[in-house]
């Protein structure tokens, strides 16, 4: 019988017990915490713990060591600072005490979130972790699925889409910086690399040929994640997941004014539909007019960002690069739990970027226009829909041609762009 079918075996014995004995729902799931402990570790190491946990030797540990560190030690283990690491601890706390499921303290809470926050940060494995701050694996375990299904509770106040005095600093900023109009966001996915999962892998194997989830995110100005669609497999492409996610459906469905204005826009790449509430590249053939590559350029000056924040995030939440993970609700906690990290750091007082940086030329291989993207077909869409996105995409090129000739300015070039 392998772990995921002892798990499910487990599971259905400790909710039986809970029936019968009424134990805690805390009980339960530190007996499935030790399940699945076993089985990342077997994935991770490629062996279990001969005897079980009843053989593993505790390391004394002084956990108030890590907080005696001085700020740089401090951020270069726990990627913030003490000040904002401390405010994040009191913020999830809160969050569970409110929930009523922080009742009894038995390890102190900023241990916790120290033992976590090094996990979410590094690729080390359960064993090396737990060894370090003299825990069992099940235990850390269980900490860690505690605090990421907190913190991805968070993301509806973290991660929030920008009301309209907040869309107009963040468009006012980029069109300073890059010359483009209307920028209320940059969109983009990227992929986080998994191993199979258990149930139907195959629809998690992407164009690479591997497994993985697709995110999509939203940023502003400030590399803030504004809007995250996570959970989509690997096998789905940027396109579809966009219109797979809520953001489609109210930018498609709800009038100008309450999530954007008429003259507002999101930019990404030629992945994406051009409508008029998302502005995309033109086509690079290799004659395109000065007009147009002046277009392209501007709008990549903007879209990049969304790049900058993916490469930044994952070089910070280091396990964002590769999870061993056999529960892909799992993995869509932990992505959640990571970008909502990513944005109360910002939001407690480490800003990642300012308008200087926003105003950088980016490279010559950072303008859009010559990437070849597989789109699938167009998802079956409603007869309503259809005549919406008919009407968005002509109002689209229309924006697209206003924006180009009326508002950026022309350079000619002498030759195509390299």
């Amino acid at each position: 019988m392998g772990h995921f079918e002892q798990l499910q075996e487990i599971i259905g014995l400790t909710v039986a017990l809970v029936e019968e004995e009424e134990l805690e729902h805390e009980e339960i799931l530190r007996v499935v915490a030790a399940v699945i402990a076993e089985e990342i570790m077997e994935l991770e190491e490629g062996f279990v713990l001969e005897g079980g946990e009843a053989s593993w030797v505790h390391v004394s540990v002084n956990l108030d060591d890590y907080l005696n560190m001085g700020d740089p030690c401090f951020k270069l283990h726990f990627r913030m600072t003490k000040a904002v690491f401390e405010t994040v601890c009191a913020t999830v706390r809160e969050h569970l005490v409110s929930k009523n499921r922080l009742q009894r303290e038995r390890t102190p809470f900023i241990h916790i979130m120290l033992m976590v926050t090094w996990l979410l940060a590094t690729p080390d494995s359960f064993r090396s972790v737990a060894l370090r701050f003299g825990v069992v694996p099940s235990t850390l375990y269980y900490f860690y699925i505690y605090i990421i299904e907190a913190l991805r509770e968070l993301s509806a106040r973290y991660i929030c889409w920008p009301n309209e005095e907040e869309r107009v600093v963040i468009k006012n900023t980029f069109e300073r910086a890059t010359g483009f109009p209307g920028v209320i966001g940059c969109i983009d996915c990227t992929h986080v690399y998994i191993t199979a999962p258990v149930q139907d892998s195959q629809q998690y194997v992407n164009r690479h040929h591997t497994y993985s989830i697709n995110v999509q995110a939203v940023v502003d100005n400030n590399l803030l994640v504004r809007q995250l669609h996570v959970g989509e497999a690997g096998s789905t492409n940027d396109a579809r997941v966009f219109r797979k996610s809520d953001l489609y459906r109210d930018l498609l469905h709800r009038a100008p004014g309450i999530i954007r204005n008429v003259d507002e826009h999101l930019v990404g790449d030629g992945a994406y539909t051009l409508t008029d509430f998302m502005m995309k590249p033109f086509q690079n053939n290799g004659h395109l007019t000065g007009r147009q590559l002046a277009f392209n350029r501007s709008l990549s000056q903007c879209r990049v960002h969304v790049e900058n924040a993916f490469g930044l995030a994952k070089a910070k939440w280091r396990r964002l690069k590769f999870m061993h993970a056999r529960n892909p609700r799992n993995v869509v906690d932990h992505i959640a739990a990571c970008f909502v990290l990513h944005n109360m750091v910002i939001n407690f007082g480490e800003p990642l970027i300012d308008e200087a940086h926003l105003a950088i030329p980016i490279r010559a291989n950072q303008i859009l226009g010559r990437e070849n993207f597989d789109l699938d077909e167009e998802d079956d869409l409603a007869d309503e829909d259809e005549q919406l996105m008919a009407a968005a995409e002509g109002r689209g090129e229309e924006k697209r041609l206003m924006i180009m000739n009326d508002v950026l300015p022309n350079f000619e070039e002498e030759e195509d762009e390299v």
